[in-house]
């Protein structure tokens, strides 16, 4: 019944928006079109949509060319204030009732009022009376914020999901999910590592480097502007450093000494990036004492030429690159993106889940 019309998922980011429309093709999932419109910049700050007129135009335009008004909408919102917590609390049978509950239990888990916030919840298990849930909370004015925009493109999505989920999602909808997994997911505005599995987030982090930080240290330091400097670090990358973990290390060495030009503050920005990940792995890791059986890496931000190899030999662990059109067919001549689709077809994933489960 899903696919009947067929299912369009909108993803808004902080510079593009992505669409996917899907499809039932002999029982599989199917991308009948695909599109990406880039976002003025400086229209989303913070999560937030600052120039609704410029972004819902967009969002408009998008819609024709996907030809999606009669489809089932499914979006998305963004990961600033998104709060994800595994939670104990007694078993009450009367669903409402227990929503009613763990809404003012959490209020020491929030970074702000609970009145301001919508939530969900998932029971993961119950036992003896108490219930192991799943906690998901945003801020309800980001949440309006959105809905405003696909207002003004004349769209109305009937489900709102949460990015952790849809990577999960896509990674469980592969058959990758055998142990724990972790999925770092380097957008333009910061980095998400979400680490769990088909049964439980355990982890979710806002990490706040991302691609429009590289950009940044390219704008300042040769006086450029946004769009410049854009295609600087997609024509550059990196500085290239090969070989193993010793002539690595050697070759930092030798940026550093350098002194701070771009080259050196690029390769710093990467290194904190990969450290707060392994940070992240580590403390999964020591809390639950269980290793991450693979790391996937997806996101705009990780076509950055290079940044993946920094990341590997920073962490010393092997980097996946997830595919999110694996298994998925998709009409002949459609060029994909992989890197920028992983949460659009990731939330299209969680809607078959749901419906097959």
């Amino acid at each position: 019944m899903l696919f009947r019309k067929g299912i369009t998922v909108i993803d808004v980011g902080t510079d593009s928006i992505k669409g996917v429309k899907f499809k039932r093709k002999r029982g599989t999932l199917f991308v009948d079109r695909i599109g990406s419109k880039s976002l003025p910049y400086e229209s989303i700050e913070d999560g937030y949509i600052v120039d609704e007129a410029a972004v819902g135009n967009r969002l408009n335009e998008l819609a024709d060319e996907l030809g999606c008004r009669s489809s089932k909408i499914i979006t998305t919102i963004p990961n600033n204030n998104l709060v994800i917590r595994n939670m104990e609390l007694p078993y009450i049978e009367d669903e409402k009732k227990m929503a009613e509950a763990l809404k003012w239990e959490s209020e020491d888990h929030l970074p702000y009022p609970v009145e301001s916030a919508v939530q969900d919840f998932k029971i993961l298990s119950r036992e003896n009376g108490r219930a192991q849930i799943l906690l998901v909370a945003a801020k309800s004015d980001l949440i309006d914020n959105i809905m405003n925009v696909f207002e003004r493109a004349y769209l109305t999505p009937t489900v709102i999901n949460i990015q952790p989920m849809a990577l999960i999602s896509l990674v469980e909808y592969q058959n990758h999910i055998e142990n724990t997994v972790a999925i770092v997911d380097i957008g333009n505005s910061g980095t998400r590592v979400v680490i769990g599995n088909n049964h439980n987030i355990y982890l979710f982090r806002n990490i706040d480097i991302g691609g429009f930080e590289f950009t940044r240290i390219i704008m300042e330091e040769d006086n450029l502007s946004y769009i410049e400097a854009e295609n600087i670090k997609k024509k550059n990358g990196l500085p290239e450093i090969e070989g193993g973990i010793e002539s690595f290390e050697l070759a930092i060495e030798q940026i550093a000494l350098t002194g701070l030009g771009q080259s050196h503050m690029l390769i710093s920005q990467a290194r904190s990036l990969a450290d707060q990940i392994g940070r992240s792995l580590d403390y999964y890791e020591m809390k639950f004492k269980s290793p991450v059986d693979r790391i996937y890496v997806t996101g705009g931000g990780a076509k950055l030429a290079g940044l993946i190899n920094v990341i590997r030999q920073e962490i010393g662990r092997e980097l996946f690159l997830l595919d999110p059109f694996l298994n998925i067919g998709y009409r002949k001549g459609i060029a994909l993106t992989k890197e920028e689709f992983a949460i659009a077809v990731g939330l299209g994933v969680s809607e078959v889940l749901e419906d097959e489960g």
